[in-house]
């Protein structure tokens, strides 16, 4: 391309911007979009030197696509400017031009959801980008943009919901007594819970993992009933077994002057009663995944079935019984629905959230309920390190 045919389309533009943008704009905003107008103009002759003449094309093309889009359309000269300063910063790089193509998309096309937008389809290219740079293979690609389609429904309305509350209003919402109280109450259960259900699963893990018997896989039907249950329904059946008027409930408060009902105890049978699949479902993989020849070589050796236990199998199956706590303290932490009928007192931080929805509606809930998801948050996220620092020694 030679000189005749670029330093025109530069002067055309100057001309450009004086003859419309001066009509319409006041001087200040005039003055800052003419600086963003130069320097695409002056990055423009690094473009014309480096690229070829269908590149220098989309250049402009670029150009006039933003002017069409965001200051005749969307009528943001100030955006405009901001977009042009990107673009000609960043052509040259496709890695970062691509970014700001979802960005100046996100903002133009959904003005309301860009940031959410944004940081998910940044993410979705982010993604894609590495498994086609490991494995050059456009099918894998499209299988993942498939799978992405189901982190954006999960992640989507979260990203959207934690932005619709302000840091002054979570800060007033920690303060809230009650919350407090009820998210301690939440951990407090949620771990006791994950510990009966460790203590009891594992070992019922291992025989499911090892030995094949009559009725085996009615056992293992079993495993995932409470998963199949609506939680109101186990609440309901919690309550018929251990409530006030029933034999056992009876009993217990009679004898021993505990109440399950409307209590700790009934928070945590709940809990455990709808988590325990979880653990127990790991378990079994975990224990599954370890070669048995390697407990046959350690009783070969003389040691005991529990030695072999001990020191063999549950070490090997460590990561996947891990996995599965994390699981189903996650699970335990969630639950409502069945604590809603058998302990609505005291509260735990998922009963605690919905008594406030009640009462003061959406707005008053948002902060709580936010509070919640970062708590669950920061808590996963160190419990899954721990995961993998185990799984690294």
């Amino acid at each position: 391309m030679n000189n005749f045919i670029f330093f025109p389309i530069v002067i055309l533009l100057v001309v450009f911007h004086f003859l419309f943008f001066r009509s319409f704009l006041d001087r200040g905003t005039n003055l800052i979009v003419f600086c963003a107008n130069a320097l695409f103009a002056f990055n423009g002759i690094t473009v014309y030197r480096k690229s070829s003449f269908y590149k220098f094309v989309l250049y402009l093309f670029g150009y006039l696509l933003l002017f069409i889009f965001v200051l005749l359309l969307h009528k943001s000269p100030l955006i405009f400017t901001l977009f042009v300063i990107l673009f000609s910063a960043f052509f040259l790089n496709t890695y970062l031009l691509i970014y700001l193509a979802i960005f100046i998309l996100a903002i133009v096309f959904v003005t309301p959801y860009w940031l959410q937008a944004f940081l998910l389809f940044g993410l979705y290219y982010f993604f894609c980008h590495r498994i086609y740079k490991k494995t050059f293979s456009g099918f894998l690609v499209a299988m993942f943009t498939v799978g992405f389609i189901f982190v954006l429904l999960i992640t989507f309305p979260i990203l959207y919901f934690a932005s619709q509350v302000t840091f002054q209003s979570l800060l007033a919402a920690a303060k809230n007594p009650g919350f407090q109280g009820a998210l301690l109450n939440s951990f407090f259960t949620s771990i006791i819970s994950t510990l009966i259900i460790l203590v009891l699963g594992v070992p019922f893990a291992y025989v499911m993992a090892r030995c094949d018997f009559s009725g085996k896989k009615i056992l293992d039907n079993l495993i995932d009933l409470p998963i199949l249950i609506p939680q109101t329904v186990a609440g309901v059946a919690l309550l018929v077994l251990l409530g006030p008027k029933s034999p056992l409930g009876e009993f217990m408060y009679k004898n021993c002057h505990i109440a399950v009902a409307n209590g700790y105890l009934g928070i945590i049978a709940a809990q455990v009663f709808v988590s325990s699949p979880f653990l127990i479902r790991s378990a079994v993989n975990a224990f599954e995944g370890v070669d048995q020849k390697l407990e046959d070589a350690s009783r070969t050796l003389g040691s005991s079935p529990f030695n072999t236990f001990w020191r063999i199998s549950l070490p090997l199956a460590g990561s996947g019984i891990f996995n599965g706590c994390i699981l189903s303290w996650a699970r335990s932490l969630s639950e409502v629905g069945s604590l809603m009928v058998i302990a609505y007192y005291p509260m735990t931080a998922s009963v605690f959230i919905y008594d406030e929805f009640i009462k003061y509606g959406l707005t008053e809930t948002q902060p709580i309920a936010i509070l919640l998801v970062l708590n669950c948050l920061w808590a996963f996220i160190a419990l899954r390190w721990v995961r993998y620092q185990l799984i690294k020694r």
